[in-house]
């Protein structure tokens, strides 16, 4: 409300000092005097105050915060001299020109050594200017002042006025008046409404208003009920602060509250009682929602003595709460440094990160830069991020190993150290061959073949590789397709195993390819008779992979095979022979396609049941008896992928021939052969179906071997003898077909040398 002002304070003090000490007049101290008597004054607006203070020591003046301002525009004067009985009193006389209503106020004259009595070294009146245009000394017509309420607590609403005879009435918006009851609510002309134990129903715009010469005045205050809620305190630099000595040391405390709250921030710290810091405050209210509360502290040239802890603490009523940090003051900068574990880092390939991170005690923070293998490692790849003093790779592959080094430097300190790890990216095992196989059905071995298996496999580190066999469980009765399985038994294999098949030989090779160091290891099967699984697995520290080879037996061409006994003639057996793999093939049947009207249709004709099962192979039959020409046609034996579920066609045209009578296909002719020497007589004859030839001597039949097929052809060999030739002899060969009656016959003539006919 009121400050001193007194533009001797210094000397005036000194001097009152040396008076009252030197004092030999013994005179007993009384309080100041003024001018003017009683508590209060009042004047008009324009007039001149004058006011004089007389005392028994050295004093000043304490005078409202307006009065104070108006020492620059030269209204306000002051003057001091000796006075009274030989000059041993103090006077002072203060001159305010021009006097306005906000020149309102208390007006104080106080000794500046102060006794024990308030009341004996202060003496102060309350002086109205009056000015009927300004009825409130602080006039709040348009944005309203904003007072601040606790709850329970006494609250001023400070509508002074510049006159002791101006009524006012408070009002509330948006409607109602608080009337001075003399005891909850007072009203004092030289402090406003005073409300005893404010609650919330003051909260909210209260108006003082009054009316001066039929002119209504107002002046508004906005009243907040003030909480003690602090939402947050924390310091900028919440971890231990470093500094080098010399060098300025600043810490931000900041607080949150919610907007109706006010808090006091202090500091302790190890230079407190020194004062060796200096603190600023302010307070940001921009945000809608909370008060933002800031206490800056600086401490210039920072010294050992001043390292330590430093809190920040924050009250607002009966709350508090503080923050903490630590303070550390070197001499000078440095760097220690370490990796986080041993020197050679593992990474597995694949991994969508890895950080390669070295524990690093420095300050001030020093530049950070990775080598890989002596090159900038951000430059060789963007997968390389530098975070802090680790090195992020990002999706490892096996191209990451090698030496990484990091570099750390403080140029201002001169201070620079330096550190190689070897990173290892380890991959699991790869079998190339598996990768690159695209087969969707295992492939057919031929019986009795010599097989070669290999597998390609790269791996870090190398892995270790192992060749297993697992045979197929072989149940003729109920053997299925899905009978093979890496579910059955399995057998490790080497060189000298006798389990499944004979192996020739199991050998391993090691050579860089492609840049990589790869091993090949190849199984010979020196004899394919056994069905089952290989399975080559190789294995290291990261995982294990394995490739499984089907190793199928199989008797039959390509795994899928027809054939017909023989192409039958009319009233024969038409007899087709289907054979599959019985390892690629399932759900076999024979079908007979007819083509009615362009389109083609299958008549399924399969008479047997279930195939008959071999070892390899399944074979299914079909056996038309007593074959007609309807019977001709196209016959296919249908099958399907077990792996792809295709179905497969092998087709046979069937041509059922009509029945021929036997004929000749070559004229013989008569021969002469002399004792003692071999001939062959031959008969060639066809006819539908296949003639049978019989060879008759002298009308008895001869027993020989079966007729041939296809062509009737039928030779006969003999040795003469001289009594067998001792007169022509006739030989007769006779060709007559199974179904017929029909028949040919040829004769030959033998005996004495004569010439042939031929």
């Amino acid at each position: 409300m009121v400050s001193c002002w007194d533009t001797g304070v210094l000397l005036c003090a000194l001097l009152g000092g040396l008076l009252l000490t030197g004092s030999s007049s013994g005179s007993i101290l009384r309080h100041p005097e003024l001018s003017l008597k009683g508590t209060r004054h009042v004047m008009q607006a324009g007039q001149t105050l004058n006011l004089k203070c007389r005392g028994g020591a050295a004093h000043a003046w304490y005078l409202p915060e307006a009065v104070n301002r108006e020492n620059q525009s030269g209204k306000l004067n002051i003057t001091k001299s000796a006075c009274g009985k030989n000059l041993k009193k103090f006077c002072s006389t203060l001159t305010l020109n021009a006097a306005q209503a906000n020149h309102t106020g208390f007006y104080s004259c106080r000794y500046l050594s102060a006794p024990a009595s308030k009341n004996k070294a202060e003496s102060t009146i309350y002086i109205f200017i009056n000015d009927t245009g300004r009825p409130f000394v602080d006039m709040r017509s348009e944005i309203p002042k904003v007072i601040n309420m606790t709850e329970g607590k006494k609250v001023v609403i400070p509508c002074r006025v510049s006159s002791p005879s101006i009524s006012v009435t408070l009002k509330k918006f948006p409607s109602g008046t608080l009337i001075p009851n003399g005891k909850r609510i007072i009203w004092d002309s030289r402090r406003g409404f005073i409300i005893h134990k404010a609650s919330y129903r003051e909260v909210g715009l209260l108006t003082c208003e009054t009316t001066v010469n039929g002119h209504l005045y107002k002046s508004n205050y906005l009243i907040i009920r003030q909480t003690n809620t602090i939402t947050d305190v924390w310091i900028s630099t919440p971890g231990p602060v470093r500094q080098l000595r010399g060098h300025t040391l600043t810490l931000n405390c900041t607080a949150t509250t919610p907007l109706n709250t006010r808090v006091e921030m202090t500091w302790s710290y190890p230079g407190g009682v020194n004062k060796r810091a200096s603190i600023r405050q302010r307070i940001d209210q921009r945000n809608p929602h909370n008060n933002v509360f800031y206490s800056i502290l600086v401490i210039d040239k920072v010294q050992k003595e001043d390292q330590g802890l430093y809190t920040c603490h924050v009250k607002s009523g009966q709350t508090l709460k503080s923050v903490n940090t630590s303070v550390h003051i070197y001499d000078k900068g440095f760097i220690t440094m370490r990796p986080q574990q041993q020197q050679a880092f593992e990474a597995v390939a694949g991994k969508r990160s890895y950080r390669l991170s070295m524990r690093v005690k420095a300050f001030p923070t020093p530049e950070v830069v990775w080598l890989k293998d002596g090159s900038l490692a951000t430059e060789k790849s963007a997968r390389y991020l530098i975070r802090g003093y680790s090195l992020i790779i990002k999706d490892v592959t096996p191209e990451d190993a090698g030496d990484y080094t990091v570099l750390l430097g403080i140029k201002q300190a001169n201070v620079f150290k330096n550190f190689t790890v070897t990173l290892i990216v380890n991959v699991k095992p790869q079998i190339y061959e598996r990768a690159v196989s695209s087969f969707p059905d295992p492939i057919l071995y031929p019986l009795g073949s010599r097989q070669i298996l290999t597998c390609t496999i790269y791996g870090v580190p190398t892995p270790a590789i192992t060749w297993f066999w697992h045979p197929c469980n072989h149940n003729h009765s109920n053997a299925r397709y899905n009978s093979c399985s890496t579910n059955e038994e399995a057998f490790i294999l080497d060189p000298d195993s006798t389990v499944g098949n004979r192996i020739e030989s199991l050998t391993q090779r090691t050579a860089i390819i492609e840049g990589k160091n790869k091993t090949s290891s190849t199984l010979v099967v020196a004899d394919a008779r056994i069905s089952g699984i290989y399975t080559c697995m190789a294995t290291n520290k990261v995982g294990t992979v394995e490739r499984n080879m089907n190793f199928y037996i199989t008797d039959v061409p390509h795994g899928f095979h027809v054939t017909l006994d023989k192409m039958p003639a009319e009233g024969e057996d038409l007899k087709l022979s289907c054979t599959v793999s019985k390892f690629l093939y399932k759900d076999i049947t024979w079908i007979l396609l007819r083509t009615v009207n362009n389109q083609t249709t299958q008549q399924s004709i399969s008479k047997q049941k279930t195939p008959v099962t071999k070892e390899h192979s399944m074979t299914f039959n079909l056996v038309i008896k007593n074959a007609s020409l309807e019977d001709s046609g196209t016959y296919a034996c249908r099958a399907r992928n077990i792996y792809t579920g295709e179905e497969i066609l092998q087709k046979k045209e069937v041509i059922i021939r009509d029945q021929e009578a036997p004929y000749l296909l070559r004229n013989l002719s008569d021969l002469t052969v002399a004792i003692s020497s071999s001939t062959t007589l031959d008969c060639h004859a066809n006819g539908v179906p296949e003639p049978q030839i019989t060879w008759f001597k002298n009308n008895h039949k001869i027993q020989q071997e079966p007729v041939l097929p296809v062509y009737c052809y039928q030779p006969v060999t003999f040795h003469p003898h001289a009594h067998m030739l001792s007169h022509v002899t006739p030989w007769t060969a006779a060709c007559q077909a199974p179904l017929s009656m029909d028949f040919s016959r040829q004769e030959y003539w033998s005996g004495l040398p004569f010439p042939s006919p031929c």
